[in-house]
């Protein structure tokens, strides 16, 4: 009995002092802190590169979809031209509360802070002026400069919104996650990071997969790791919904077919998808 007794205190012991280191760590190295390089990135005042600029803020890149308006704004079918890009959009997913951030050029509260490298650092990496590593959402990591250079070109020019978005809320897990496991975001292999701007399966692949990221959410993922556990595109890929309830998700759907049912055409992305 002294035996099960001395096993079990010990146990408990050992278990008590790994517990605590793991709290001390987490806590130590949230949130964590990564190098990544400055794009050499400035905004441009040329007017075609400011309008190819919103044309991605508001179509491909869907910055407006995230960080304008607010749930009921986008139910009511407001369009999303005729809202500000200050944020504050909620996500509320398991052991993560998110709020979308003011990416107006207003200086005490959106990217006015922000030079143009930094914010370009931001959205091609992830990671902020002070080196912490943002709530992976969107991943521009293959935007190439010239896309890049035209959305931070056309969000200065924007009107400036002076409006504090909520701090993000994580639990312990979630915070443990980031500390441990989220690195900035980097370039991948095998995408196009300089194509023409054209009708052709090339620039579709880069619109497709470094712009819209239509590959991040609309295949299947591990939810902890974050990596692709299904076929690229064909659908199965969880993506928190923008709702007040928390753990609310909506399911991807298949975005291919080969060879396309409405038009006989060898297309991997159907009008319908």
């Amino acid at each position: 009995m002294k035996t099960l007794l001395r096993i079990l205190k010990w146990t408990g012991i050992v278990l008590a002092v790994v517990i605590i280191g793991l709290v001390i760590a987490v806590y130590t190295m949230y949130p964590p802190k990564m190098d990544a390089p400055f794009p050499d990135i400035a905004a441009s005042t040329d007017s075609a590169v400011i309008a190819h600029g919103k044309y991605l803020v508001y179509g491909p890149a869907h910055c407006a979809e995230c960080h304008s308006g607010t749930r009921e704004d986008l139910m009511n079918g407001i369009p999303l031209s005729q809202l500000t890009l200050s944020g504050g959009m909620a996500f509320n997913m398991p052991g993560a509360a998110v709020h979308s951030k003011n990416i107006t050029p207003d200086k005490e509260t959106g990217t006015g802070r922000y030079s143009d490298k930094e914010l370009a650092r931001m959205i091609r990496h992830g990671v902020r002026p002070d080196g912490t590593v943002m709530f992976p959402f969107m991943a521009y990591a293959n935007l190439n400069d010239e896309d890049l250079t035209a959305i931070i070109s056309y969000l200065r020019t924007v009107a400036p919104v002076k409006k504090e978005v909520p701090e993000d809320h994580l639990n312990f897990m979630m915070k443990g996650v980031m500390a441990f496991m989220i690195k900035p975001y980097a370039a991948k292999d095998g995408f196009p990071r300089s194509v023409k701007r054209d009708t052709t399966v090339e620039y579709g692949e880069y619109l497709a997969r470094a712009v819209s990221g239509c590959e991040d959410c609309h295949t299947k993922f591990d939810e902890m790791s974050g990596k692709f556990t299904g076929t690229p595109f064909a659908g199965g890929g969880k993506t928190p919904s923008a709702t007040e309830e928390p753990g609310v998700w909506v399911m991807t759907c298949l975005l291919y077919t080969s060879p396309s049912p409405r038009d006989g055409l060898l297309s991997r992305m159907p009008s319908s998808a």
